[in-house]
């Protein structure tokens, strides 16, 4: 089989550049095609004894042999799924574009190669192409008419201490009859196995080009620094695909692997692939907003509240604070409880304070300085995280300056309901950084997304970010992908021109 362009990969990234390429292009992708619905009646027959979130996953386990994932170690909390489509399955909707922070930090070995206001076009086409629904309030003015309903009365609710919070921006599939609202997202909260598939995934973009499913890569086969050929396994044997040009878009750890096991060019910096991971970390506070109802459970889809005043950076490690519009768990409405206000009979009083309190989901930038790092041996990836516990009591002074800031701003701290997650593990399943590209010395990549050495080796997906920050990576992923199809056929069009004269 012979092929121009080879896109490896059916999630985000690959089918993203497959929906903008000019030319013949084929996607493989070694997860099999399946019915959400089917899915979603599997999980429902589980026992739920076991962890809710594990059982998700096990729902999207394949029927493929060689479709495992690498097991990553305890303190690695990061989990993917090798079906089609990949980890869009799962995510949740959450979209976010990168601080302009991020971008602007072009000193040292970590810099994108590009600004925020280069990538700032890209985003507005990811952000169309993913169909999201946006808070008005919205700081970067995102798709204003897809407006997620309910917002007000948490602006009205939490104004007073947080005036610049918003609801953040959710990928929906926004339906014909529906266009000027949020499609048929219930909010109930089951994103991955939606009954209404309701929130947006990969396999609902348009890529206008065949897919083979249940087709692995292992490996691409180079002559010099030209790959001409990929080495396939199916359930029904070997396969052979050759190209002119190959995209690698697999999930980050998947991408490293094709090309560990691939006889790479000389040039190509090998000894940097699979460094710098950037998975985030995560703590888990709560506090009263005094005199505040909580409008719980008030949009009608499965979002969180962005509070840019409990947000910024600290000592190099940027962090997010989201607000959860379900109500806390009983630890924090345990510190809540006022016992002396139910010691003298003003129950009422107590139980109105109960419902002032909120819980807070904090996500930290794990900087690529600490190089939390991947390898190859003897058929097994592994990890060293060795950088990751050095560092993360850093993380401790993050807390306190959120705690700080709080009280600065009148809201009360519940410091006994913490959860410091980042102590015991990292990893939201954002597994980025390993193929980080740009001009810096450490970077893999070049800023045109070919791999370094090589003709004609172009890498999309998460593991490009030389620096992501605190913020959730899929509308990134798209927006780069998008102007990777851009350069591509920018490159095909000087071709065709020079052929011509």
């Amino acid at each position: 089989m012979f092929i121009d362009t080879l896109i490896i990969g059916n999630g985000f990234a690959g089918r993203t550049v497959a929906s903008s390429l000019i030319g013949e292009s084929l996607i493989v992708e070694r997860g099999e095609k399946f019915n959400i619905f089917e899915r979603r009646q599997r999980f429902l027959q589980m026992d739920k004894t076991n962890r809710h979130y594990a059982l998700i996953r096990r729902s999207y386990e394949s029927k493929h042999a060689f479709n495992l994932p690498e097991q990553m170690p305890k303190d690695c909390a990061s989990e993917y799924i090798l079906v089609d489509g990949g980890c869009s399955n799962h995510w949740g909707g959450l979209s976010f574009r990168l601080s302009e922070n991020v971008f602007a930090t072009q000193g040292g070995d970590f810099p994108w190669p590009f600004s925020y206001q280069a990538l700032k076009p890209y985003y507005s086409r990811a952000e169309t192409l993913l169909r999201i629904s946006a808070d008005l309030k919205d700081p970067d003015g995102r798709n204003p008419h897809a407006v997620i309903k309910g917002a007000g009365l948490w602006h009205s609710a939490v104004g007073k201490y947080f005036p610049d919070a918003y609801i953040g921006a959710q990928a929906h599939n926004l339906s014909a009859d529906t266009s000027e609202g949020q499609g048929q997202c219930l909010g109930a909260g089951d994103c991955e196995l939606c009954p209404m598939d309701a929130k947006r995934r990969s396999l609902h973009i348009q890529a206008n080009t065949r897919v083979l499913n249940g087709v692995m890569v292992d490996r691409l086969r180079f002559e010099g620094d030209t790959a001409v050929e990929a080495i396939c396994i199916t359930e029904k044997g070997p396969l052979s695909i050759r190209f002119n040009r190959v995209i690698v878009a697999a999930h980050g750890v998947e991408s490293l692997k094709i090309l560990w096991k691939s006889n790479l060019p000389e040039s190509t910096p090998t000894s940097l692939m699979g460094h710098h991971y950037q998975d985030h970390a995560v703590a888990e506070l709560a506090c009263v907003l005094p005199g505040v109802s909580i409008p719980f459970l008030q949009v009608s889809t499965a979002a969180q509240v962005v509070i840019p005043e409990l947000s910024g950076e600290h000592d190099g490690i940027e962090y997010t604070t989201l607000a959860l519009m379900t109500p806390p768990n009983e630890a924090a409405l345990t510190e809540a409880l006022d016992l002396d206000k139910i010691n003298n009979w003003n129950l009422e009083g107590a139980i109105r304070d109960m419902g002032s309190t909120l819980s807070l989901y904090i996500l930290l930038e794990i900087p690529p300085e600490w190089d939390v790092s991947l390898s190859y041996s003897g058929g097994k990836v592994s990890m060293n995280t060795a950088g990751y516990h050095k560092n993360k009591v850093r993380y401790n002074g993050v807390v306190a300056s959120i705690y700080r800031k709080m009280e600065a701003l009148g809201v009360q701290p519940l410091r006994t309901a913490e959860q410091k997650h980042y102590m015991n593990a990292m990893g939201t399943h954002h597994l980025v950084g390993m193929l980080s590209m740009g001009d810096g010395p450490r970077a893999v990549v070049d800023a045109d997304f070919k791999l370094k050495g090589t003709r004609n080796v172009r890498i999309a997906g998460s593991s490009l970010f030389p620096r992501c920050g605190s913020r959730n990576p899929t509308v990134t992923v798209v927006a780069t992908s998008l102007m990777l199809a851009e350069k591509l056929n920018a490159e095909l069009s000087e071709s065709l021109i020079t052929r011509a004269g």
